[in-house]
């Protein structure tokens, strides 16, 4: 059976954000064998770090992108799964987005394409294509790695994750502040 990690990206900046985290890291603890937990400037957290097989922190805020790279490049798993922590599985057998050459994410209401709160991507696709572009912060990173990906992306029906729909960024105040993120990915995509 191949080993699953789940990296976490955190950003807990107030109690309400890493009691999310919390949570939200629980609903993936039992059905994954490695659960890294990026803490990006945010609170330290003895109980996530107590749940975690790597709790790792950044003093500085590096942004969604970098943090998340953090927890790929530290993942041993054979599948490497990104859910961010305003997410949680409410549905099925997280094991189902493993998929041999095939980056998936969850079947959900917003895309049927990869999706950046939640996605699995097996870790020799990590190694011959890359990690997410750091050029990128906060938004687009995900959309130029969809690009970058399409042609071994499908989507996963028995899966089923909830979505809390940016709390970090509303509380980071970088909600809708994307225009230099934006210009980035523009000139990738060119």
């Amino acid at each position: 059976m191949p080993k699953i990690s789940l990296v976490m990206p955190c950003y807990s900046l107030t109690a309400e954000l890493l009691d999310m985290a919390i949570e939200n890291a629980l609903t993936y603890r039992n059905q994954v064998d490695e659960l890294i937990i990026c803490e990006d400037g945010g609170r330290i957290s003895g109980n996530l770090a107590n749940m975690s097989n790597i709790y790792a922190y950044f003093n500085e805020n590096k942004g969604f992108t970098a943090n998340v790279n953090r927890g790929l490049k530290l993942a041993t798993g054979d599948f490497v799964i990104v859910a961010s922590s305003d997410t949680q599985l409410a549905a099925g057998n997280i094991r189902d987005l493993c998929v041999d050459g095939k980056i998936t994410s969850p079947k959900n209401e917003q895309t049927d394409e990869l999706w950046g709160a939640c996605f699995c991507v097996p870790k020799e696709i990590l190694e011959s294509r890359g990690l997410l572009n750091e050029t990128m912060k906060t938004y687009y990173s995900d959309e130029e790695y969809k690009e970058r990906t399409k042609d071994i992306f499908q989507t996963v029906d028995s899966v089923k994750v909830l979505h809390e729909q940016q709390q970090t960024v509303k509380v980071a105040g970088v909600e809708g502040k994307m225009d230099d993120d934006k210009k980035a990915y523009e000139n990738l995509v060119k």
